[in-house]
């Protein structure tokens, strides 16, 4: 069941990968190819030709991820997903909108590659997306001992964040401090380095 879950959703973003890639070279790519046959070579183009460079990269990597999913870099750096999907799963204490909670893990709703166990949790900030200095968004970053993840749905006016998410950490998730700032952030440094010295041989 976790196995089939994790691949599952390996793939799903593995070809969201892929379409964005293609999209990134072919359109960028296009243009700035236009161009470079035309002599024109400014900063603008080479950014263009940049950007399908990444675009290409992005798709050689969805490419591999679809079709060996337990190769991925979701999988291999954290081995014990498929196990901790499991658990989490069958063992559910909490759910809301944003979170679902077991009696040892956390994970983001509808990503079940985002399950982290609830005291590997160290750090919870607000990212907020600008748009020519304004800002038009706002993610919740989670930091764990494994990695990060993003809550990326939230509008600029929608107070939940604060208000829901935040308290769910502070519920369940013994060692998260909140807010991004140069102490949290050496603490979260400290904390994976500790981990990493506990947990890798």
């Amino acid at each position: 069941m976790g196995k089939e879950t994790i691949i599952n959703e390996v793939k799903k973003q593995a070809k969201i990968m892929i379409g964005a890639g293609l999209v990134g070279f072919l359109g960028a790519g296009g243009f700035a190819l236009y161009n470079f046959m035309n002599e024109n070579f400014s900063s603008l183009v080479l950014l263009c030709a940049l950007i399908s460079l990444i675009g290409l990269v992005c798709a050689g990597i969805g490419i591999h991820d679809l079709i060996s999913p337990e190769k991925s870099f979701t999988i291999r750096s954290n081995p014990e997903i498929y196990d901790m999907t499991d658990d989490h799963s069958s063992n559910v204490i909490y759910q809301d909108e944003y979170l679902i909670v077991s009696d040892k893990m956390i994970s983001i709703a509808n990503k079940p590659d985002t399950v982290s166990y609830r005291n590997e949790v160290f750090l919870v900030y607000i990212d907020k997306d600008r748009l020519n200095f304004a800002t038009v968004g706002k993610a919740v970053v989670v930091e764990t001992a494994r990695g990060s993840h993003r809550i990326d749905v939230l509008k600029e006016s929608d107070a939940s964040a604060e208000e829901k998410i935040f308290p769910v950490f502070a519920r369940y998730c013994p060692n998260a401090v909140f807010g991004y700032s140069r102490e949290n952030m050496d603490y979260l440094e400290r904390s994976r380095q500790s981990w990493r010295q506990a947990n890798v041989g």
